[in-house]
């Protein structure tokens, strides 16, 4: 069951891929996205980058003005097609097709790590697996940041239903009406810390309006 859904989850990025960067647009959303691209700059300067779930390069091409690199995965081509083609004037960004949840063709180690909008859909019996596998490639002292949606009345799609594991759940409609469930979790803040452990440093969590950023140092 599991499997299916994971199944579906990535259909429906690769469904969505011509229509993703619309979310972005909306103009209740404005102050809080130039919020994140100004942190995005100011974190990720000069550092070696491995970017998880990358999608369309939205964010890629933000961290890729500044950081020395970027290494950008993604499990759908349809996503990463449309990332390539967009401009990198530091010619400094290599992209791989790859299976966000075990990420085995990175090689080497990264100074810092980050994934937009992908910690939301994995399950919560998942997520400290992932964050292992994710930590395993970075660096000693290496920053991570992560960034996603905090659910806001008014403005999220509502909650569909909630599984016995505590994952929470959306139906999204694509432009052209196909209908996909995915799940879409919304830690609290205090959620963070006991998900991460001991060994990380320097862990902050910010809330904007719409959306959340947490940032440490792997130890």
């Amino acid at each position: 069951m599991k499997k299916n859904r994971d199944k579906k989850l990535i259909q429906y990025y690769a469904d969505r891929a011509i229509e993703y960067e619309k979310t972005y647009q909306r103009p209740e959303r404005q102050k809080d996205i130039a919020s994140i691209h100004s942190i995005l700059k100011k974190l990720f300067k000069g550092h070696n980058v491995l970017e998880i779930a990358c999608g369309t390069g939205y964010w890629t091409e933000t961290i890729a003005s500044v950081a020395n690199l970027v290494t950008a995965t993604d499990i759908n081509q349809e996503v990463l097609q449309i990332a390539r083609n967009k401009k990198y004037t530091s010619n400094n960004v290599t992209f791989i097709q790859d299976d966000s949840l075990s990420i085995n063709k990175i090689k080497g180690k990264f100074s810092a790590g980050f994934s937009g909008f992908w910690w939301s859909h994995i399950l919560k019996s998942k997520l400290k697996t992932f964050l292992n596998i994710f930590h395993s490639k970075l660096q000693s002292d290496a920053l991570v940041v992560f960034i996603d949606n905090l659910y806001t009345k008014n403005s999220s799609t509502p909650i569909s239903r909630i599984d016995n594991e505590g994952n929470t759940y959306q139906i999204r409609t694509l432009e052209d009406g196909r209908k996909y469930e995915i799940v879409k979790n919304f830690p609290k803040k205090n959620e963070f810390a006991p998900i991460l452990g001991d060994n990380i440093k320097n862990l902050n969590v910010k809330l904007l309006t719409y959306f959340w950023i947490t940032s440490y140092n792997i130890i």
